[in-house]
């Protein structure tokens, strides 16, 4: 299995440590016999701060040789170089502010779905805002779903989907309209088709959950939640449990 991050730009000094911690979470629970790669435009950089993981880092593609390498206020750039690194595997993408802290069943079960091909995390609740501006092309079957944690099943792969949710944002979102949520609207445009055939497995929201300001502020025990995602900007979240983590990954 191939697990992913991808981090550039000012995130880097602002969220590294959160992504170290990420990166951690998830090989305490699944090892190191994975792939675990981190995609960034500032190799060097982010080498030095994860010195001592044994993680591969790779160096963004110069611009004009990715389609998704291109600077906006949408999350593009996580995709860079593409959506599929190798699709004969299973592929898990993980935001740098996401963190396991139990081995998850649940996607054991949806990988021994034969049935289903890409599972991704839940919103807390869905509003439109959560498709960004590609809320305009959304219609009432697509999800809400948050893309903070996104696997592929070896053999599916979202590419295409995905490229024909970019063009069109490309070409329809102005950008001045551009907000930080279009690339998880196009993402959940992509997978309507895939849910509607039964191949979208969304994880459940009361063990894979958004804590922030806006979501589950009053959390307080971490003990039946097997992964959380502290939402940004400024993930109050990841720094309310950081102890919780520094002693779940002693």
């Amino acid at each position: 299995m191939i697990f992913r991050w991808s981090i550039w730009g000012d995130h880097i000094s602002k969220n590294i440590e959160l992504l170290r911690y990420s990166i951690l979470s998830f090989k305490k629970q699944f090892g190191d016999e994975h792939q675990y790669i981190i995609y960034t435009d500032d190799e060097s950089e982010v080498s030095e701060h994860l010195f001592g993981l044994d993680v591969g880092v790779r160096q963004f593609p110069k611009q004009g040789e990715s389609i998704f390498s291109v600077s906006s206020k949408a999350t593009w750039m996580k995709w860079c170089p593409a959506p599929r690194i190798d699709v004969s595997q299973t592929e898990f993408y993980v935001d740098s502010d996401v963190f396991l802290l139990k081995y998850p069943k649940e996607i054991d079960s949806f990988l021994s779905d034969q049935n289903s091909g890409f599972a991704i995390m839940d919103e807390y609740y869905g509003q439109s805002w959560q498709h960004g501006a590609m809320a305009r092309k959304a219609t009432n079957k697509t999800p809400f779903v948050n893309a903070g944690l996104f696997i592929q099943k070896a053999g599916f792969d979202i590419t295409q989907s995905l490229i024909k949710e970019y063009e069109w944002w490309k070409e329809n979102v102005k950008p001045e309209d551009q907000t930080h949520h279009d690339e998880q609207g196009a993402l959940a445009i992509a997978l309507t088709k895939s849910l509607q055939d039964g191949q979208l497995f969304v994880l459940p929201k009361d063990k894979y959950m958004l804590i922030g300001p806006n979501e589950n502020k009053d959390i307080n025990n971490l003990d039946d939640i097997v992964l959380f995602h502290a939402v940004y900007p400024d993930h109050p979240a990841f720094y309310k449990f950081k102890n919780y983590l520094d002693n779940l990954l002693k």
